[in-house]
């Protein structure tokens, strides 16, 4: 199948094959761009107004928070689209040594990363947070607290992984049931993946599928696969992945 020019794909014989959007994160990093220095500009321009025309502390006051809106909305993209390793790039890290069979879509479907396998699909909801995370009977938490709305400005919150993980994977299951006569077949499964390497872990259920980019592949090699699919159902899923991946490069 050929590829659109706005794929970057690398494909050898025996390395998984990776498949990223680069329209979109070239479009959301300049979007992010400009919010940044356009909220910047604001901002000066409310200080300024505030300085030379005391009469008009209203206008002020609303350039102060359009320029801390817009200031806020460039370091949350600024921080997915522009910081390395962005969450592909993490991921494509974390799984290199796996054969041509494995395939990698990136922000090309209706989650931002599915990975293909010969068992099925793997869904990876990423997290980009740092220091000590906690999961206890099921509520998500961050050491730091208050301090942490200074220090992370623009980090996404840390909200509940495993629910939004279970959303991502209905939704990929969703997508092969309106695409696919054998969707049933087809397992689908995922892990909550923090990319930061100074994540610390602190889960009272080990047996979460919560890990560590570092610890991925590895985990993954030691994990109970179901059994290979057969072949035409593999052939299906694929063409379906692709054809979907396509799709949202030509709108």
């Amino acid at each position: 199948m050929n590829r659109p020019t706005a794929f970057a794909m690398r494909h050898a014989k025996e390395t998984m094959q990776l498949t990223t959007n680069d329209k979109l994160i070239a479009q959301r990093s300049k979007f992010g761009r400009y919010a940044t220095f356009a909220g910047l500009a604001i901002l000066l321009g409310s200080l300024a107004v505030s300085w030379l025309d005391q009469n008009n502390i209203a206008l002020a006051y609303v350039l102060l928070f359009a320029g801390f809106i817009l200031s806020y909305v460039g370091a949350v993209l600024a921080n997915k689209w522009v910081k390395e390793p962005r969450a592909d790039q993490a991921l494509a890290k974390a799984l290199k040594g796996l054969d041509s069979k494995n395939h990698l879509y990136n922000y090309l479907l209706p989650v931002a990363h599915v990975l293909l396998n010969p068992s099925g699909i793997l869904v990876f909801k990423t997290k980009p947070h740092d220091g000590k995370v906690f999961c206890k009977n099921g509520k998500w938490s961050r050491a730091g607290g208050f301090l942490r709305l200074f220090s992370g400005m623009g980090q996404e919150a840390l909200g509940d992984p495993m629910a939004e993980l279970n959303n991502e994977i209905a939704l990929v299951k969703k997508l092969l049931t309106d695409k696919m006569e054998n969707a049933a077949l087809v397992p689908v499964d995922g892990y909550v993946v923090f990319i930061d390497p100074r994540a610390e872990l602190n889960l009272d259920n080990t047996e979460l599928p919560v890990v560590k980019a570092d610890d991925l592949k590895d985990v993954l090699r030691k994990s109970k696969r179901a059994a290979p699919l057969a072949q035409p159902v593999f052939d299906q899923l694929a063409r379906v992945l692709d054809q979907t991946a396509n799709a949202k490069t030509t709108k």
